[in-house]
């Protein structure tokens, strides 16, 4: 559908579509697979919008395609992929900062809805749309833990999972010198400041386990 075209067209995710694993645009193509796909969803009286293809969910903060896609081994099927709606419309998908001051580092110990559990956590968060990276990594930290940033170093792109995301996260060196405070508003209770090598025995000891983070 021309949503779903349109989408495609938006900050290059379709690609020049030469690369080894394709996605099938035509229109032809898609409903032949589409009802091939509806014939065993039927048999095994499944939801018939499993057969989707095009944009299967669209929010205000994430849009999740199904693309029909063609390997080099010339099977083809319906995979998701999942993008940040910031990221679709101009902005930085997302940013991760790494809170610096005094040669440690600062931990969140952050609660999370997708996990229902506490994680030690860097300060991160959305992209919005329209918003740089460097400016939407000023805010977290300003929103996060009180404090304004001194100076950020970029380190680069980040995907958090690339059999499932889009999402190419910023990261970002947060240098700081004002004393931060924990935000329990957002579900934060507590703050800790940890030199490196203590932070890399709580990710060997699995104490974080927040991907960004580690």
């Amino acid at each position: 559908n021309v949503a779903y075209d349109d989408f495609l067209k938006l900050r290059g995710i379709l690609g020049d579509n030469n690369d080894p694993i394709k996605i099938i645009t035509e229109n032809g193509d898609i409903e032949s697979w589409k009802q091939q796909r509806l014939a065993a969803i039927h048999k095994k009286s499944l939801p018939e919008d499993w057969a989707d293809i095009g944009i299967v969910f669209n929010d205000p903060y994430v849009v999740i395609l199904r693309d029909l896609v063609e390997f080099p081994g010339g099977f083809r099927g319906g995979y998701i992929r999942l993008y940040n709606r910031a990221y679709l419309e101009g902005g930085a998908a997302g940013v991760v900062t790494l809170p610096v001051k005094d040669g440690k580092i600062l931990l969140m110990h952050n609660f999370r809805h997708a996990t229902r559990a506490w994680h030690w956590e860097v300060p991160r968060g959305f992209g919005e749309p329209g918003v740089a990276a460097e400016v939407q990594a000023r805010a977290e930290v300003r929103e996060e833990i009180g404090v304004e940033v001194d100076e950020l170093v970029d380190l680069g792109l980040y995907f958090n999972n690339t059999g499932l995301e889009g999402n190419p996260i910023t990261l970002f060196l947060a240098r700081i010198t004002a004393e931060p405070v924990a935000n329990p508003n957002i579900g934060v209770d507590q703050l800790r400041w940890v030199p490196i090598e203590e932070l890399e025995g709580m990710i060997a000891q699995a104490e974080i386990t927040d991907g960004f983070t580690i």
